[in-house]
């Protein structure tokens, strides 16, 4: 995607941090570049919903799912009759939630994870940053130069509990981060974190872009490729 620096907004980093995490690359001139150049991509979240590797492709990525405790109604229907009977009792609520922004996202992994799994997964080239808060302030300052519109950066951390029980009072705000904050559990090992960028106001062509090129134009003096 080509873009040009316009008049700069002031976008704002927000979200959870852990004190570091590790990325992994395929290849070492992308990790290279990544702490050398700050230059690396973000995701369309949709891309990873169609992996070529399915054991890596979550077919419900970009929506969540899950059970809300509340009122759940019942229609029962008299065999070989118009008649109805409608009831309501207490017990688990299946809910979908889905946001239709473009959400751009690049996915690190928590302090804690396999690096030997890490890099048979996803890279043998892994970095660490060492300041995550920091990368995400300084995403948020390139994106805000830029003629579109994004959020700042969000940090997430993701939750492996698709299709799983949550609290009855969870918020609409909570449970529409899941919806690029949630994964089945059969992913667990991951240990994933998320910096997450949401492109705002009316869609243009580019947006299906399957990636949002991030060129910060300086190394990275808290990122370590190890």
């Amino acid at each position: 995607m080509t873009t040009t620096k316009t008049s700069e907004r002031q976008l704002k980093a927000h979200g959870r941090y852990p004190k570091f995490v590790y990325r992994a690359f395929t290849k070492r001139s992308y990790a290279e570049d990544f702490a050398s150049c700050g230059k690396f991509r973000m995701g369309n979240l949709r891309v990873y919903s169609t992996l070529k590797a399915a054991e890596r492709r979550d077919s419900l990525e970009g929506k969540a799912h899950f059970q809300r405790f509340g009122n759940v109604t019942s229609v029962e229907f008299v065999p070989k009759s118009d008649k109805t009977f409608v009831t309501q009792a207490p017990g688990y609520m299946h809910t979908h939630t889905e946001l239709f922004n473009p959400k751009f996202v690049l996915s690190c992994s928590l302090p804690g994870v396999d690096l030997e799994y890490l890099r048979s997964r996803f890279g043998a080239w892994l970095v660490r940053i060492d300041d995550p808060r920091r990368l995400a302030q300084e995403v948020s300052n390139y994106l805000g130069g830029l003629p579109d519109r994004f959020t700042g950066v969000e940090g997430c951390l993701v939750h492996y509990n698709k299709g799983g029980k949550v609290r009855a009072n969870l918020s609409s705000i909570a449970s529409t981060r899941l919806t690029y904050s949630q994964k089945p559990a059969a992913f667990i090992s991951e240990k994933e974190f998320r910096f997450v960028v949401i492109a705002m106001g009316a869609p243009r062509n580019h947006f299906n872009d399957d990636y949002l090129t991030i060129d910060l134009g300086r190394a990275l003096n808290y990122v370590t490729v190890i």
